[in-house]
């Protein structure tokens, strides 16, 4: 004979049932169960149960043993509605999983090192192309002539980590944190970099053209000799950035700091400049021809 079963006092639930129809006791009953699925299940539905729901997601954030639990729990709160509850996601720091060898587990399939500690790892020449390491520590990570093409590294720790001749073509690198990064002669085309930081970043030679650089943080930057042919640059920080012989045209640049910047013999032909900030910069040599320098600010005399 079939067990009863209350779909809102919960009770024992048959295997394969849904936690979330058990209502609220139902919801703590599988938070209790063994299986990580079980509690992952339980975390998407906790918040319809107000404020005691959103107690159940927070304790598993903070108490569950198992990350994808976690991570579960910290994306529930953090696509919340309310303010409080994304707050609360905001203001965790996610625990970095240990994955090991990472070239053996992506040659089996595997492509989810989300969150992962590969701090100073050896990945030379790794083929890592379409991986997701999105929030990864990559910092002092070697990387150099590694294939991450179309990967996602948005909010990724880069910390002088080692890109030198990488295939970053068409990656995610928004938020990714690359000061002091080494990106020289990289393949950044079509890449994501809005709102990355690249303080003292060597991008020299690196082919950035049509990459996406809104509102980067470029300063001090060496992007000699680097291709940023229809990159967009608006409002990005280049301020003291070497971009001698940068091949700049029709880069948009609207709205950028370039104050100081060493601009010589830079190609800025059809390039969009319109209130950018050229105060300081070194234009010797510099080709503007057809450039939109509306409104630009430009060093008396």
């Amino acid at each position: 004979m079939a067990e009863n079963f209350d779909p809102v006092l919960g009770g024992q639930q048959p295997a394969g049932s849904d936690p979330v129809m058990g209502g609220l006791v139902g919801i703590e009953q599988a938070l209790g169960s063994p299986n990580p699925k079980v509690r992952i299940q339980a975390i998407k539905g906790a918040l319809r149960y107000g404020s005691r729901g959103a107690e159940l997601v927070i304790q598993a954030l903070r108490n569950d043993p198992n990350w994808e639990v976690q991570f579960a729990a910290w994306e529930t709160l953090l696509e919340s509605k309310d303010p409080q509850q994304v707050q609360v996601a905001k203001s965790h720091r996610l625990p970095l999983r240990q994955v090991g060898d990472v070239r053996a587990r992506y040659k089996a399939g595997e492509r989810d090192f989300r969150w992962t500690n590969l701090s100073g790892a050896d990945l030379i020449e790794a083929n890592l192309s379409e991986a997701n390491l999105i929030g990864a520590d990559l910092s002092r990570a070697n990387l150099s002539q590694a294939n991450l093409s179309e990967a996602d590294l948005s909010g990724a720790n880069l910390i002088w980590a080692d890109l030198s001749e990488a295939d970053l073509s068409g990656a995610n690198l928004s938020g990714a944190d690359l000061s002091r990064a080494n990106l020289s002669q990289a393949n950044l085309i079509w890449a994501n970099l809005s709102g990355a930081n690249l303080i003292w970043a060597d991008l020299s030679e690196a082919d950035l053209s049509r990459a996406n650089l809104i509102g980067a943080d470029l300063s001090r930057a060496n992007l000699s000799q680097a291709n940023l042919s229809w990159a967009d640059l608006s409002w990005a920080d280049l301020s003291q950035a070497n971009l001698s012989w940068a091949d700049l045209s029709w880069a948009d640049l609207s709205w950028a700091d370039l104050s100081q910047a060493n601009l010589s013999q830079a190609n800025l032909s059809r390039a969009d400049l319109s209130q950018a900030n050229l105060r300081g910069a070194k234009l010797g040599g510099t080709n503007l021809k057809g450039a939109n320098l509306w409104g630009a600010k430009l060093s008396p005399g």
